[in-house]
């Protein structure tokens, strides 16, 4: 919305950063560390932030050799144009990640071992960029966690607002300059001025099922993150007259299970080796197949003719098995054994395969099981798609089995034209002043994503944006005058990580611990008298329900019956029950230290 004079601020920050993930706590870390006072704000409640670096494996790209590294980006690109200065600035920036990593860490990197020749290593020079790892394992949030807690460390220069989405941006009519933003906050839309800049870090529109048919041209795709990515920083940018790039870029995992819930199960199941090895294969709509179900996946795209395109979207394909397979599958020892027994509870039997094919409305399904067997038993070679004949067996006796699947999404890349400096170009190719943008939302990846290198760029592009963002600009005359709305409570930051938050009688200490499933820290208070512990009480946390939620009154209850941390975990809640544990015994220590 354009500035007038009827406008008031309620509050003004030198920084406002609009959404809470990865990139935008990094952009709110290095603006807090350039003296700005800054405001984080996220669509999502507590405990939901974090957009899709809270689901990611956590690895970051780096390499060794610029013309290479560069070389190799640009062969990914391929048939699209790129940025050369945008690209310059970013495989520059990877060359510096171990440096990063150690510098604002205070970790040493280490490699991940994945891919170690490239994600496409028939391309020159593909091994000029490997993945490294500022934590232990992947899939664990391990890597949010981290990027949580430095924002977490500088709540005094950042407060933090919660379930609290971003109506639009105002702009000032004759300098285009973005002067700050309407939040909804707790129901009430508020004003919030911006002396120095805003940054977008919204993530992309994968749940956004409009944008998706308009940019991707799906009919459905299945979110694999975060479920609050709706597409609203492309509203936010369309509207101040930024120019869009990279909209019908995206990337998966493939296939997941397809019950059409918000988010889908087995979102990796592309990866699990042992499940397409054997008379099983993926049928489109009409039954037949459509890609090669044993490939590498990479990140959904899969070989087309010496290109690598987006795995084609079908509208309900399936998984179709025999007999056969299915008592293979039924009775697997791989690492993912469990994760298949639960996936092939959702199958759909039938005596004949012509029964099948109706209850799964596929009409071409017995020609696609005669020409798979002709394959296997014949010509003895995948010849339409290649997959590798030994891991193809022949159909045999039924029943047979479809299990209904959806094809999935990990995350898309379009959104404002930045450059360099991470500023948001208008449609006139001139930068917007004081509006900057970070992560997915219009990330530099024009097709063929490479793994690692979403962490890589909102770790740099946050970077960059919130340094820059932070910077002093010209003083502002509309935004210089605050009413006194505020003042109020509503406008106050939600971000308590302290046991300082909470209070404790001479008896009583507070424990804390940090390494639970939640971002939210575990903070408990433990009542002793005459030396035993008589209370322990439970202040925040926000752990799963199903899991930690009951662990949490079991290890209380057995604790103080057995007046030790030293008690069994509970089946299920291994991370919670540890963490918990941590909590008590931080408490009890205190203790200790007060004698």
């Amino acid at each position: 919305m354009l500035y007038n004079s009827q406008i008031k601020w309620n509050i003004v920050y030198d920084v406002i950063i609009i959404g809470f993930g990865g990139a935008g706590a990094t952009a709110a870390r290095f603006a807090a560390d350039h003296g700005a006072h800054v405001l984080l704000v996220d669509s999502a409640p507590e405990g939901n932030e974090g957009g899709n670096t809270r689901y990611s494996g956590g690895a970051f790209a780096w390499g060794k050799d610029f013309d290479n590294l560069k070389e190799y980006y640009i062969q990914t690109y391929y048939p699209f144009k790129y940025d050369s200065k945008a690209l310059d600035a970013f495989v520059n920036n990877v060359l510096q990640m171990k440096e990063y990593s150690k510098k604002y860490f205070n970790i040493d990197a280490r490699p991940t071992g994945r891919r170690p020749n490239g994600e496409y290593s028939e391309y020159h020079h593909a091994d000029a960029m490997q993945s490294q790892s500022m934590t232990q394992g992947m899939y664990n949030g391990g890597l949010w966690k981290l990027l949580r807690k430095k924002v977490y460390e500088r709540l005094n220069n950042i407060d933090i607002w919660f379930d609290s989405p971003a109506v639009h941006l105002i702009q000032d009519p004759e300098s285009k300059t973005v002067l700050g933003a309407q939040i909804n906050r707790k129901n009430q839309v508020r004003n919030v001025g911006a002396r120095n800049g805003i940054v977008l870090s919204l993530g992309g529109f994968e749940n956004n099922q409009d944008m998706v048919q308009n940019f991707l041209g799906q009919g459905s795709l299945a979110p694999i993150g975060t479920l609050y990515n709706k597409g609203k920083g492309i509203d936010l940018a369309q509207e101040v007259g930024a120019r869009l790039w990279h909209m019908s870029n995206y990337d998966s995992h493939g296939l997941s299970l397809r019950e059409n819930e918000p988010r889908e199960k087995f979102a990796y199941m592309i990866n699990w080796k042992s499940l397409f090895n054997g008379s099983i294969f993926v049928a489109g709509d009409d039954g037949t197949r459509y890609f090669r179900e044993d490939e590498e996946d990479r990140h959904g795209y899969k070989y087309n003719h010496g290109n690598w395109i987006m795995i084609p979207n079908q509208n309900h394909p399936h998984i179709i098995m025999d007999q056969k397979q299915y008592d293979q599958l039924s009775n697997d020892a791989s690492a993912e054994a469990s994760q298949i027994k639960q996936l092939l509870s959702y199958a759909i039997k039938a005596d004949s395969v012509d029964t099948l094919a109706k209850k799964i409305q596929a009409p071409k399904l017995s020609q696609a099981i005669e020409d798979f067997n002709f394959l296997t038993n014949e010509k003895k070679r995948d010849m339409f798609l290649n997959r590798k004949i030994n891991t193809m067996r022949a159909f045999n006796v039924g029943p047979y089995y479809a299990i209904p699947v959806r094809h999935n999404i990990l995350h898309t890349h379009g959104g404002a034209k930045r450059n360099e400096h991470c500023e948001v170009i208008d449609l006139e190719g001139n930068v917007i002043p004081h509006l900057y943008e970070a992560g997915e939302l219009g990330d530099i990846f024009a097709t063929k994503y490479v793994g690692a290198n979403s962490i890589a760029d909102l770790l740099i592009s946050g970077k960059i944006a919130g340094t820059n963002a932070a910077a002093p600009k010209p003083k502002m005359q509309q935004v210089d005058v605050v009413t006194g709305a505020s003042k109020v409570e509503e406008l106050k930051t939600d971000a308590r990580s302290s046991i300082n938050n909470f209070s404790a009688k001479k008896n009583q200490q507070i424990g804390i611990s940090n390494n639970g499933i939640s971002d939210l820290p575990i903070i408990v208070r433990v009542t002793k008298n005459d030396g035993k512990i008589t209370k322990i009480e439970t202040l925040q946390e926000k752990e799963s329900p199903s899991l930690g939620g009951r662990a949490i009154p079991l290890l209380t209850t057995e604790m103080i019956d057995k007046q030790t941390t030293d008690v069994d975990i509970v089946s299920g809640a291994t991370t919670t029950s540890h963490a918990f544990q941590e909590a008590v015994k931080s408490a009890l220590n205190k203790y200790k230290n007060d004698i």
